[in-house]
C-alpha cells in the first residue's frame, strides 16, 4: 500500500516560457508559490501545466511532468533540492520550471501498517 501523506511542491519560477502567439509576454517568470497535495495512493508523476496569465483566453503554453514516485513511495520524509525539469509544448522542449519537492508521510500511517502486518 501506498504511503499517505501531503506532497509539498514549490514552484520557483520558468525560462524561456513566453507565449509564442503572443509578443512581448515575460519569458523568465518567477513565481515562489508553495503548493500542497495530499497523496492517499500510488502516485507516478506530477503534471503541471503552464498556462499564459490571460483571464480571458487562458491558453496552455506548455507542460511539465515529474517523477515523484520515489519520492513518495519510501514512506519517510524526503526532498529534492530546486531543480529544473523540462517544459513541452507538443513534442518540442519549449523551456523549464525550476522545482522543489518535498513529501511529509502522515504521522503513525507506517506504524498502522506495521501493526496490521504483525497480526
Amino acid at each position: 500500500m501506498a504511503p499517505r501523506g501531503v506532497l509539498d511542491v514549490s514552484v520557483i519560477g520558468g525560462r524561456n516560457l513566453s507565449n509564442p502567439d503572443k509578443e512581448g509576454d515575460g519569458t523568465d517568470p518567477e513565481w515562489n508559490e508553495q503548493l500542497l497535495f495530499t497523496i492517499a495512493g500510488s502516485v507516478e508523476d506530477l503534471k503541471i501545466r503552464v498556462h499564459d496569465g490571460d483571464y480571458v483566453t487562458d491558453e496552455e503554453v506548455g507542460h511539465c511532468s515529474i517523477p515523484i514516485d520515489s519520492l513518495v513511495e519510501t514512506g519517510y520524509k524526503a526532498q529534492t533540492d530546486a531543480s529544473p525539469y523540462e517544459v513541452w509544448r507538443g513534442d518540442e522542449v519549449y523551456g523549464e520550471l525550476t522545482v522543489a519537492l518535498s513529501f511529509h508521510p502522515e504521522e503513525g500511517h507506517d506504524d498502522e501498517e506495521h501493526e496490521e502486518e504483525d497480526e
